[in-house]
């Protein structure tokens, strides 16, 4: 049976990985892509994944322009990780174009049009659209089968400040409305990325692909993997493929989302603990085989044209 999946980004080399494995796995039947503020501005991130679908000859999935800016804060909190055009440099064409709908609407629709439970939503970027999406439709993340989210740092540093991992950095607001949504959520916060890292030799084996999909993964790795060479939005995709490659445990996690030093820091409670402010919201992912991983990786893309 195929997964029905929707995928939120902000592209972004890590999530042009990502949507390039998931357009590699033939169980997933990508519904669209919507795409947010993050990594680069809201109009880049989504010609970016047009042309990253578009390389992978996946024409038929809808791109989403989304949220050019987090709630609570007057402009993008963006970086420059991923280069200016948020690939790292590598050209590629687009022959497709971005569809006209706003990524929060398309998602009440797509989440509206399914039954419940039958469509897997996984959200490698800030969580604006998800969070509004919420807001126009209160219920609508409680309806997909799961919402993955990679996002967050719970035992170990943030990666933009010391307490904070950068999508919940971007909208601690819109992160906390997620967290409260009701939804079956699956987190895969730095603790369990920070071991899924490229090696090497693994990036070097794209450069010497026969496939066009492959050479433009090791370019783009290449150019961003000296500085992070983790594979952190690829990871909930590979949990679709096969979830027994990760492991976890359930707690109840907040995001602290007022301004100061510590914005985007979450807190989590594990276990049965009488100071935990609520029930367990989250399923949070804390280790990952990592060798496994890169090889589901490695022989997704291989698949591609």
């Amino acid at each position: 049976m195929k997964h029905k999946v929707i995928i939120d980004c902000d592209p972004g080399i890590d999530d042009a990985l990502a949507l390039l494995l998931a357009a590699g796995l033939p169980d997933l039947d990508l519904l669209a892509v919507t795409t947010v503020a993050g990594n680069r501005p809201a109009d880049i991130t989504a010609i970016n994944a047009r042309r990253i679908l578009d390389l992978a000859g996946r024409h038929d999935v809808p791109v989403h322009a989304g949220a050019a800016r987090p709630l609570g804060h007057a402009d993008a909190r963006c970086n420059l990780v991923h280069g200016e055009d948020g690939l790292g440099g590598v050209v590629l064409p687009q022959s497709g174009q971005v569809a006209p709908e706003h990524s929060a609407l398309r998602l009440v629709q797509l989440l509206a049009e399914h039954p419940p439970g039958t469509v897997e939503l996984v959200a490698t970027g800030p969580l604006t659209n998800l969070a509004l999406c919420e807001a126009l439709a209160p219920g609508s993340l409680a309806r997909a089968r799961h919402v993955l989210v990679m996002g967050g740092a719970l035992r170990v540093p943030g990666n933009i400040t010391p307490a904070a991992e950068f999508n919940f950095y971007s909208d601690p607001v819109s992160a906390q409305m997620v967290l409260d949504a009701g939804a079956n959520l699956l987190l895969f916060p730095l603790d369990v990325t920070s071991q899924a890292v490229m090696h090497p030799e693994w990036i070097a084996a794209f450069g010497a692909a026969d496939n066009a999909c492959g050479r433009a993964a090791g370019e783009m790795l290449a150019a961003y993997a000296e500085l992070d060479p983790l594979l952190h939005d690829a990871c909930p995709v590979a949990w679709l493929a096969d979830p027994e490659l990760f492991s976890g445990q359930r707690c109840h996690a907040a995001v602290d989302w007022r301004d100061g030093p510590t914005a985007g820091h979450v807190r989590a409670w594990f276990g049965e603990r009488d100071d935990a402010p609520g029930p367990a919201n989250m399923q949070a992912l804390l280790a990952v085989r990592n060798d496994e991983l890169l090889a589901l990786v490695a022989a997704a893309i291989a698949r591609l044209p």
